[in-house]
Order: C-alpha cells, then structure tokens, then sequence
C-alpha cells in the first residue's frame, strides 16, 4: 500500500483533462474489444478445422492476443489507479508469450513455406480430375471388352456343348459295331483284326469320357446356382461310398476330420469333393498303405477351406500352374488315366462360388489341394446368362 501511495495514476500526466482522458479511454477499450474478440475467432475456426496440422500455432497466437488485449485494460485502469506492479507481471507474460509464439512460428516457417498454393491445389485437382476422366474412359473400355469377350466365350461354350452333346451317339453306334462285329464276326487268335477293334473300342472310350468331361466343365457354368446349407462331411461320405469300387481291394487309410456346414450348390461341391477325393485314390496307386487325410484347415470368418492330402505320386510344384488348366496333365495316360478336364472343372465350381482353389505338391511324396469357399454367398453373375435348356451339372459324372 505504501508503493500505491507513492505512484501517481498516469491521469495526472494527462493533467485530467477530460477531453484527452476520454480518448485514451474509448481507444484502449476499442482496441482490447478487438483483441479479445479474435482468440475467439480463432478458437471457432480451430474447433471446426479439425484438420488443421499447426493447431499449437493458433492456440499460442490466441493467448497472445489476449494478454495483449488485457494490458491495454491496464492502461485505462491505471489513468486513475497506479496499479503498475500489476501492469508490470501483465506485461511480462505477454513479452514471454509472445517470444514464444515468435520462436514456433520462426520453427513453423519451413513447413507452411512448403504447404501448397492455392493455384497448386487448383492444378493438381484438374490433374486428378483428368487422371479420373482417363481412367473412367479405360474402365468403360475394359468394361465393353470384358462384355464382348463373356459373349465370345460363352458362344465357344454353347459350341462346345452342342458339338459334345452331338458326338456322343456317333460315339456309341462306333463301340455298338465295333462290338457286333467282334461279337459276329471273331476273327482268329493272333489275327491284327482283333487287336484293331480293340484299339476302335478303346480309343472310342477315351474320347466319349473326354466329351462327357467337357459336357461337365460346360454345364459347371451355365447350371443355375442353387445355394443352401450343406453338410460337407455328408457330401465326402457319400463321395466315399461311390468310391468304393476302387478302394476297397485297396490297403486304404483314409481320415475325414470334422467338416463344417456351408452356404454352397449341393450338387456343384459334390463334384468338387468327388474329383480331389477320385484324384487321391488315383495317384496313390501303389502305396500300401495309400494315406489320404480329408479335413478344414479352419474358418477366419470370411471363408472356409477344405484341405485334402495324400501321400501318392505328387508333382513338381514349378508345373503347379498347370493343374488347374483344361487338358492339362503332369502324368501321363499311360501312368495314369484322365482326360485333364476334373481340376479345370473343379476351379470353375469353386470360382463360382466365390472361391479360391490352389495345390502343394512334392514329386513321389505326395500332393495337397487346398479350396476355399466364402462364408457370405457372393452375386453369381452367371446367373442372368444361363441357358434354360441346360438340364444341369448333376446328370454329368465328374472326370479328373
């Protein structure tokens, strides 16, 4: 109170006139509205900008501001009280914050230096408007491509089923005469004329399974999905029962794990299970005993996959890419029968489906094909394009 007493407020070195006192006054208190009402700005416009990259920027310039707008309070308030220690530590916080504000903007300099322009952003947004223009252009383009080539193919595969379908009976009357006249007509033992209808006979087999192959590989894409909830260790059972002619005078081990139910076509993953498990018993011909381990490798909630592994004749893994190819095959005939058409026809089901299918193979060790199925049904788009005279997939026995 002492030091109060000794100072003199500044209105005695206005003299107190009114006139003068009156000025000082309406223009502190004009400029400290003014200062307290842009932190308040700012502060709206950092609340919404919450993308903002130097918010410290605008809260340390806010607080500035403000202590600037209250030591202009300090004037008008010491034109009649000579609070100057107050005025003092008021006007010390602002020379520190306001130096520190100095130093972040100082350090903040490179980095707004290197925000783009206006004009920058302006180009590079016509940039990407034309980049997205281009690009809208070449996915319409792919897009007529893409339509022209389904068309393409799906005439090849109208051609191909019918040609199938109308070979079949040339087929049968062949291996019919052929067997009248071996059956009419025995020809002596020894004689070339027996082994030629036999070869007529054989070749006339080869060919309606390579014909009945591409009757299923056609109809595994033009057959109407038929989604429901299927049992899969139902399905390999009955898989296992049909395949009992070739294992049962077989030493067989054949292990099916606990399979789960899935959304899929009934008769579509019949003929999935039956060409992996078909394939097993084939290429494990010879292995006493011939192993073959059926299970689900688990399920992470988007998919499902089947695991089915053997210990038979396997394949080099640099040749994996053509397993799943249609007349593909890594053995031949002489080893192994087949037409080469059961993986192609397997990867179509699958794909159908949503799925993924892939294989791991050792030569001589034995092979593993892995297929996935999603667990929530994808869109069929196959289904808007199917022919309604296809009777469908399941008067058509699979063939590996």
């Amino acid at each position: 109170m002492n030091d109060i007493q000794t100072f003199l407020p500044h209105g005695y070195c206005f003299s107190w006139q009114q006139d003068l006192l009156l000025l000082h006054v309406v223009a502190d208190s004009l400029i400290a509205l003014a200062y307290f009402t842009i932190p308040v700005t700012l502060w709206r416009f950092v609340r919404r900008r919450t993308d903002l990259r130097f918010r410290s920027v605008f809260v340390m310039f806010g607080v500035f501001i403000l202590a600037c707008g209250l030591t202009h309070v300090l004037d008008v308030w010491t034109l009649w009280h000579p609070d100057f220690w107050l005025d003092g530590w008021v006007r010390a916080f602002t020379a520190v914050v306001s130096l520190a504000t100095a130093v972040l903007l100082w350090r903040l300099v490179p980095l707004a230096l290197a925000l783009p322009s206006p004009d920058s952003l302006r180009q590079a947004n016509d940039e990407l408007r034309a980049e997205i223009e281009r690009r809208t252009h070449y996915e319409n383009e792919l897009r007529i491509a893409n339509s022209r080539m389904k068309a393409q193919i799906d005439e090849l595969e109208s051609l191909s089923y019918a040609i199938s379908h109308d070979v079949r009976g040339p087929l049968r009357h062949i291996d019919g005469f052929a067997k009248a006249l071996a059956d009419s007509h025995p020809a002596p033992h020894g004689h070339p004329a027996q082994r030629y209808i036999e070869r007529i006979r054989s070749s006339v087999h080869v060919l309606s399974d390579i014909v009945e192959g591409l009757l299923a590989f056609s109809r595994a894409s033009r057959t109407e999905m038929r989604r429901e909830r299927c049992a899969s260790n139902a399905i390999v059972a009955d898989v296992l029962r049909e395949l009992v002619p070739e294992t049962e005078s077989r030493p067989m081990d054949i292990e099916v794990g606990p399979l789960p139910e899935l959304e899929a076509d009934p008769t579509l993953l019949y003929q999935v299970f039956y060409n992996l498990i078909s394939n097993a018993v084939k290429y494990t011909r010879g292995r006493d005993p011939a192993r073959i381990r059926i299970d689900c490798t688990g399920s992470d909630g988007r998919e499902t996959t089947f695991r089915i592994r053997d210990n038979g004749a396997g394949f080099d893994m640099k040749y994996a890419g053509k397993l799943f190819g249609v007349f593909q095959r890594l053995h031949h005939a002489s080893e192994f029968e087949g037409t080469g058409i059961g993986l192609a026809n397997v990867r179509r089901i699958v794909e159908r489906h949503g799925g993924r299918i892939w294989a791991e193979g050792t030569v001589d060790a034995g092979a593993t094909f892995f297929f996935s199925i999603p667990v929530a049904p994808p869109v069929d788009d196959n289904a808007s394009s199917l022919n309604s005279n296809s009777r469908g997939a399941s008067d058509v026995p699979a063939f590996a």
